[in-house]
């Protein structure tokens, strides 16, 4: 019984895993950009003028990338546990939430630039926190699948 729901656990933490990364690779700012461009009809080395329009369109590209796969595959985590791992599904989903909303606020990775430009404390972006949150997850359920017993069953 114990390793039917062990196999259970490593399927939900891979499927939440395959979900965050796919959202993470999508969200890539480099690839809204070109997705933008293409859009738009410009190249890198096109009219400068119409990289403001190149930009929000990338950030909305960026909101547009569907958050249901990531949610749904922590539906599963939430279900199988442990309680710790099931926690760091949560801030996976609620870092994606943030990256999704930095999206749709228009935001950006210039933000940390231009903050430091004008004297101001950057902001980390969303993206990067939820990669830190992804990594989070993934240490803990890969201690869990393998025997650790530094989180809680």
């Amino acid at each position: 019984m114990a390793a039917v729901r062990r196999q259970h656990q490593r399927e939900a933490y891979a499927a939440l895993l395959t979900a965050a990364n796919t959202y993470i690779n999508h969200t890539d700012w480099g690839v809204c950009l070109r997705e933008a461009r293409s859009q738009v009809g410009t190249t890198v080395f096109s009219d400068e003028s119409r990289e403001q329009e190149v930009n929000q369109r990338a950030a909305r590209v960026r909101a547009d990338v569907p958050v249901a796969p990531v949610r749904a595959a922590a539906s599963v985590v939430f279900l199988e546990g442990p309680e710790r791992i099931a926690e760091l599904a949560q801030s996976v989903v609620h870092h994606t939430d943030l990256v999704r909303g930095d999206a749709r606020s228009g935001n950006g990775p210039g933000g940390v630039l231009t903050a430091l430009a004008e004297g101001r404390q950057p902001v980390v972006p969303a993206r990067y926190r939820m990669l830190q949150a992804v990594d989070a997850f993934t240490v803990a359920a890969r201690s869990h699948l393998n025997g650790g017993d530094n989180v809680s069953s």
